[in-house]
C-alpha cells in the first residue's frame, strides 16, 4: 500500500481530503483484481464502506473529490500514467483502470532490473 501512497503523494494530495485513505485501497483491490472483470460499484466501493464504517456513496465521492484533484494539481503525470493526452479528468474507474495498469508494470519492471 506504501506504493500507492507514494503515487497520490506525487499529485500533491495530502491526508486533509477523505479519500486520501480510500484512494489508494481501492487502487490496490483494482490492481489485485487486473483482468477480471471489476466493477467499482460492487467490488470496490462496498469493501471500503463497510472497512470504514461510511456510506457506498460517500465513498464514491470521497474518491473522485481526490481524482479531480490529482487532475487540477499533475495533470501531465496523469497523463503519463494514462499513457494518453486526457481531454477531460477521467472518471472513477477509467482512472482504477490505468493507474492499476501503471503500477503493474512498473513493479514487473523492477522485479526485472533486481533479478
Amino acid at each position: 500500500m506504501n506504493t500507492e501512497i507514494e503515487l497520490i503523494r506525487k499529485f500533491n494530495i495530502t491526508s486533509r481530503y477523505k479519500g486520501y485513505y480510500l484512494l489508494p485501497e481501492a487502487i490496490q483491490i483494482a490492481e489485485e483484481n487486473y483482468g477480471c472483470c471489476l466493477k467499482i460499484t460492487k467490488d470496490i466501493y462496498p469493501v471500503l464502506a463497510q472497512r470504514h464504517g461510511i456510506p457506498y456513496k460517500r465513498v464514491e465521492r470521497n474518491i473522485r473529490t481526490v481524482i479531480e484533484k490529482c487532475w487540477e494539481n499533475n495533470r501531465a503525470f496523469m497523463e503519463e500514467i494514462a499513457g494518453k493526452e486526457l481531454e477531460i479528468c477521467p472518471s472513477n474507474g477509467q482512472f482504477f483502470d490505468f493507474v492499476a495498469y501503471w503500477m503493474l508494470k512498473n513493479n514487473a519492471a523492477e522485479k526485472d532490473k533486481s533479478v
